[in-house]
């Protein structure tokens, strides 16, 4: 299969921050930019965001960021406060 070409348009900051990245990578601007896109489509967590989107669709139910992170912090604290 031979490899198709894809062209992504940056703003000058996207494009001067991505090409000091991969200067110290010591990679090429399109390489670079390769091995960020594999690295954000190759895991598996689209899978579980589709069954989270399906699941408040189902239910109506969601909850905030604030939530998720103060339910978070709270089993943490208790995590920390049980006794070893």
């Amino acid at each position: 299969m031979a490899d198709s070409e894809v062209r992504v348009m940056l703003d000058p900051e996207t494009q001067r921050r991505l090409a000091a990245a991969a200067e110290v990578l010591g990679r090429s601007i399109d390489d670079h930019a390769r091995a960020l896109i594999v690295e954000g489509l190759g895991h598996d967590s689209w899978a579980e965001d589709v069954r989270i989107a399906e699941e408040v669709d189902r239910t109506g139910v969601s909850y905030s960021v604030a939530e998720g992170l103060a339910d978070f912090d709270a089993a943490v604290k208790t995590r920390f406060e049980a006794p070893r």
